[in-house]
């Protein structure tokens, strides 16, 4: 193997450890995504896809504190496509590496994205923002930096960028190789926080011999799937799935579902998905769900992921929106 391929088994190896017990269909399910994630070679391509769903099979808005039980699917729910299988799967994308030291005003609660084949641990809190990412995609620098220079990371050499003059306006990020696992690491801040913080943050992140900084759970359970599904993209309000090779792009990409904040427009052709009206227009790949005040919009490129009306509508009719 590659020190990519080597990489990413590592980390999905990890990410099934830490999973608790669960249900005989989950655990083949999940299963048999990781005997197809070990036979992915990490190469540029995937499926394009961009689909949003909203919570169906349970209230759309959940304050609980423990996540809530996924609901069976409603009775009125279309027949299973061929090729596809009935589950209860909800994506867990996790961080391999510990932080050992966090600036107090950020909280000990951070979230955990996918973007692509690399992995991000992300804290946010009044306007001030810190993340890690670590992949064997190299991390976007994301701003028109105005100064640059080098440092080290516990003896490996890093480069520095910064922009912003003040407190509140400080964009400070440092990027170095970790020769345990063979891939990039990149620490990025956002806000108030200086280059002498970010260094102490990055400085601390410990590959903890297994220790894992901790995952963060899907907002949709996904009822109803393609046989060999992986996840490509994570945030908290979007996911997206592909049956293809992991790509290379850390933007969303494949069966995306996302849930938005915006009035629902008609057009197309006018369908029902759990008692929601909904817009589905199948030749340029979108399904647009009524959920009063949001939507759940479904999308993807036909030409790249063609599926069927009655796949479109399983997939939708599947999935349990969490939060």
């Amino acid at each position: 193997m590659t020190l990519e391929e080597d990489l990413r088994v590592t980390l999905h190896d990890r990410a099934a450890a830490a999973r608790p017990p669960a249900a005989d269909l989950l655990t083949e399910v999940t299963s048999g995504v990781r005997r197809d994630v070990r036979r992915r070679r990490l190469t540029a391509g995937g499926a394009g896809v961009a689909v949003v769903v909203a919570a169906l099979a349970v209230p759309l808005m959940r304050h609980d504190a423990d996540p809530p039980r996924p609901q069976p699917l409603p009775a009125a729910s279309p027949s299973l496509p061929v090729g596809w299988e009935r589950s209860m799967w909800a994506p867990a994308p996790f961080f391999p590496l510990r932080p050992t030291w966090v600036p107090a005003d950020l909280g000990t609660r951070p979230e955990v994205l996918q973007m692509g084949p690399n992995e991000v641990l992300r804290y946010e809190r009044n306007g001030d923002v810190l993340t890690a990412e670590i992949g064997v995609v190299d991390p976007a620098w994301d701003a028109e930096t105005t100064g640059e220079h080098a440092t080290e990371v516990n003896g490996v050499p890093a480069t520095v960028r910064t922009a912003g003059a003040g407190p509140g306006d400080r964009y400070v990020s440092v990027r170095w190789q970790m020769p345990e696992v063979g891939g990039w690491v990149q620490v990025t801040s956002r806000g108030r926080h200086t280059e002498a913080e970010v260094l102490r943050f990055a400085r601390g992140l410990d590959g903890g011999m297994g220790s894992m900084a901790g995952t963060s759970l899907a907002p949709f359970v996904f009822g109803v799937l393609p046989v060999r599904v992986s996840t490509q993209y994570q945030s908290p309000d979007q996911v997206c799935l592909t049956d293809r090779d992991v790509t290379r792009r850390r933007e969303p990409d494949g069966l995306c579902v996302l849930v938005a904040d915006e009035p629902f427009v008609g057009g197309g052709e006018r369908v029902t998905v759990a008692g929601r009206a909904a817009s589905l227009r199948l030749d340029s790949g979108s399904l647009v769900i009524d959920l009063g005040g949001r939507v759940l919009t479904v999308t993807w490129d036909p030409g790249r992921f063609p599926l069927s009306r009655d796949e479109v509508l399983a997939f939708a009719g599947g999935i349990t929106y969490r939060r």
